[in-house]
């Protein structure tokens, strides 16, 4: 696995299978994908404009693929078809907030041919800050067990509107 960002070799990656990650700002993209890549990404992902891709070579007990990890922010405007290398895009993957950008990622969809995607994988991530929400529950119970809550486990103490501490 090596990144393959801003290098003259990038130019490879254009040839190879591609999954397309897209999604508003700030949604986990960038977590998604190092944790599929084992990797930190660094963080100057800001550009609206910018477009990231990373080689991957998929090693199963079954198959091996070599295929290039795309990755970019949602914005008014843009399309997937006007990038180089669309036609050798087989798997979409759309990420979202739960608590607020699922609208603009339906709207994108709605001007989108996505029929093209052999893979369509949609992510609604963040369900941890849902209060009620039984992941809400077991994150708490996991601050617990690491000590990070520690003695701030009460009810005095002021958590965000997403029910977590900022301490």
């Amino acid at each position: 696995m090596s990144e393959e960002t801003k290098s003259p070799d990038s130019t490879s990656l254009v040839t190879r299978p591609g999954i397309f990650s897209i999604g508003s700002s700030s949604v986990g993209k960038r977590t998604l994908l190092s944790r599929m890549l084992s990797l930190d990404c660094e963080d100057s992902f800001d550009s609206s404009n910018q477009v990231i891709s990373h080689g991957w070579i998929i090693n199963t007990k079954y198959y091996m693929a070599d295929v290039a990890l795309w990755m970019a922010h949602l914005h008014e405007g843009f399309s997937i078809r006007s990038l180089p290398f669309y036609n050798k895009l087989t798997a979409l993957v759309m990420v979202f907030d739960l608590l607020s950008s699922l609208v603009a990622l339906k709207d994108w969809v709605a001007g989108t041919d996505i029929s093209n995607f052999l893979i369509l994988l949609c992510v609604g991530n963040k369900v941890d800050r849902i209060p009620g929400h039984p992941v809400h529950a077991k994150y708490r119970k996991q601050l617990r067990k690491t000590g990070e809550l520690g003695s701030f486990d009460n009810l005095s103490i002021e958590f965000d509107e997403f029910g977590i501490s900022e301490t």
